[in-house]
């Protein structure tokens, strides 16, 4: 097959191999000084739109495609940009109206490495972007960036984070425990899962990365694990008495603060608590036939009330009415 032969007036796709009569209209505008000599990016926009495309079959996500194909390609991302794209009605493809945005006055000249810059990520040493913009560590580095880090605090959260991330991590794991390990192994997970996911949400949310399955990710993790502030207030209300023994929380009490004399005023100064003893539970029980201390009060209370009929001997009536009533009896 004979060589594609190439005149001063045709412009080929270093992708595909076509042959263009002209840039324009075929080879997308850039201003970026890698791209100076041609003022053009070097494939055409059919090409450009099959990268797109194969992206998205991948990442699902618009936003993660355009920011991989700007990093691929060495153009300037930017979140602003891409949302007013995004939310224009077009019948250009999305990387088609992206690249026409940041061909404005205002972005001209600038690459993917303004974009670093401007998320001062540029010279982190041993740190790579994905697409999304994540960073990872570069395992050629990753001794630098754990080196301050205690081997013990690796062991225990994994290998891979940065040494921030790892006291963040840390500094959650304790807010969650209040700093009191745990010998059971899946709550120790669980607490671990809780805390990368919060500190992954809390980063994302900072770059203007979505959340929102981070965000269902650590809500399903609460829920299963009773976690949730409703939840803890339920559990708060039903248990307590229901399931612990009074006794136990007599002791609980007791011990930091213990219950104090009784108030003068609040003493049972008028014995009301011995007179439901003696003439309520001492009144049943002598009823009922029951020898207990509270009949026993009954009855030396009942003896102190008790009258006897004077006993007369050799008296009739009359003088038993005079004796009681004082009158006389003639």
């Amino acid at each position: 097959m004979a060589g594609l032969e190439v005149s001063s007036k045709t412009h080929v796709c270093f992708r595909c191999g076509d042959a263009f009569g002209r840039k324009k209209g075929n080879f997308h505008v850039s201003y970026s000084a890698l791209y100076k000599g041609s003022g053009h990016l070097p494939y055409c926009m059919t090409c450009m739109d099959n990268m797109y495309n194969a992206y998205l079959q991948e990442s699902r996500s618009a936003r993660d495609v355009v920011r991989q194909m700007c990093r691929k390609l060495d153009l300037y991302w930017n979140q602003t940009m891409f949302d007013s794209v995004e939310k224009t009605n077009t019948t250009h493809s999305m990387m088609t109206s992206y690249i026409s945005k940041i061909n404005g006055l205002k972005y001209a000249g600038k690459c993917y490495d303004d974009t670093l810059r401007e998320e001062g990520g540029l010279w982190i040493d041993g740190v790579v972007y994905t697409n999304a913009g994540t960073q990872v560590a570069d395992e050629t580095v990753e001794h630098k960036l754990t080196v301050d880090i205690d081997p013990k605090v690796i062991e225990f959260w994994g290998t891979g984070f940065s040494s921030d991330f790892y006291s963040e991590l840390d500094r959650r794991y304790k807010g969650w425990t209040d700093g009191i390990s745990s010998s059971d192994t899946g709550e120790r997970a669980i607490y671990q899962q809780i805390c990368i996911l919060e500190a992954t949400i809390n980063r994302d949310s900072a770059a203007g990365k979505p959340i929102d399955k981070h965000v269902n990710a650590l809500n399903s993790l609460l829920g299963s694990a009773n976690l949730k502030p409703q939840q803890k207030k339920r559990d708060e209300a039903n248990s307590g008495f229901d399931n612990t023994p009074f006794g136990v929380w007599i002791r609980r009490w007791e011990e930091p603060r213990p219950i104090p004399e009784t108030d003068p005023e609040l003493q049972d100064g008028n014995k009301i608590v011995k007179y439901i003893l003696t003439w309520f539970s001492g009144h049943i029980g002598k009823m009922l036939g029951i020898k207990n201390l509270r009949s026993k009060l009954y009855e030396d209370e009942i003896e102190r009330y008790r009258v006897e009929m004077p006993e007369y001997e050799d008296e009739d009536d009359d003088v038993l009415l005079n004796n009681i009533f004082g009158g006389d009896s003639s």
